[in-house]
């Protein structure tokens, strides 16, 4: 395939830019003489404006708001009326630098959340008879927030393999801190999980959990969320046996404990297994992305 030289690029630009600016001239034509003169108002100040500094940019964006203009026109809407006020304010309101949020703030933030809810807090009260320590949890979360925080700034400026490295080391430090602190918190604010609310509760938290991940996964073929189910529904199924009138029993035995154990072990291991076949999808997925660049 033959490549274009840096010229013909710029030709091939200056040519499409004649295109929208031309399609923008006919569009104006349709508009009334009073939304006429507004639009000329407008454009003038957008072009006052450094993010249409570019007449390209300038061009694309009067395409895009032109047919809008044009229906609302149809509606015996006047230009002024539709933006909602004068040209020179709409134009200042248009140039302003859309607001990006930081690359860190998506829904992937969950995900370790409900890792450490599912590995951390629903293991703790599989069975009814132990309570769920309140202060315990606020402090192991509170250590999993710090973790989350320091994993977040030093990652973000390493390579990906000390990236990776990183949060092993975080790993371990934040395990080891969660294991002093399950020794050293007193029992304080202590929430029992009986049979029957126990049981709706835990099948519920599985259930809305469940929903969200088939909906963001079908938005997002590379979620993250997938790997948490596994997990969540060996510790929620473990939670029945131990609820249910002819299981409850088996489950307070040392059978019982090594299923919880094996459960346990388990959970955390599909969490490794779907989370790696994940994270290889999306470096599969970034280098194709590259590639066609």
């Amino acid at each position: 395939m033959m490549k274009l030289t840096m010229k013909e690029k710029g030709a091939m630009r200056v040519t499409e830019h004649l295109t929208v600016a031309a399609q923008n001239a006919a569009l104006r034509q349709q508009l009334s003489p009073q939304n006429q003169a507004y639009w000329d108002a407008l454009v003038v100040a957008l072009r006052q404006q450094p993010k249409f500094k570019d007449e390209a940019t300038l061009q694309q964006h009067l395409r895009e708001l032109l047919p809008s203009l044009i229906v609302a026109q149809s509606a015996q809407q006047s230009a002024a009326q539709f933006y909602g006020g004068d040209p020179e304010t709409v134009a200042a309101k248009m140039g302003q630098p859309a607001r990006t949020k930081p690359q860190w703030l998506t829904w992937d933030l969950l995900v370790p959340v409900l890792i450490f809810i599912s590995s951390g807090i629903l293991p703790a009260i599989i069975l009814p008879a132990i309570p769920l320590q309140g202060l315990l949890v606020a402090v192991q979360f509170g250590l999993f927030v710090i973790a989350m925080v320091v994993g977040l700034g030093v990652t973000r400026q390493v390579t990906l393999r000390r990236r990776v490295l990183s949060w092993l080391a975080i790993v371990v430090v934040l395990l080891v801190a969660m294991g002093i602190a399950a020794k050293t918190v007193p029992a304080r604010g202590l929430v029992y999980f009986p049979r029957g609310g126990g049981s709706l509760v835990l099948v519920g938290f599985a259930l809305v959990v469940t929903g969200f991940t088939w909906w963001h996964h079908r938005r997002h073929v590379t979620s993250w969320f997938p790997a948490v189910l596994g997990s969540l529904w060996i510790t929620t199924l473990l939670a029945l046996l131990a609820r249910f009138t002819g299981t409850a029993g088996l489950m307070v035995t040392a059978t019982g404990n090594l299923l919880i154990g094996i459960g346990t072990i388990l959970g955390d291991v599909s969490i490794l297994i779907i989370g790696w076949h994940i994270w290889q999808l999306r470096q599969t997925l970034a280098q194709k992305a590259t590639d066609k660049h």
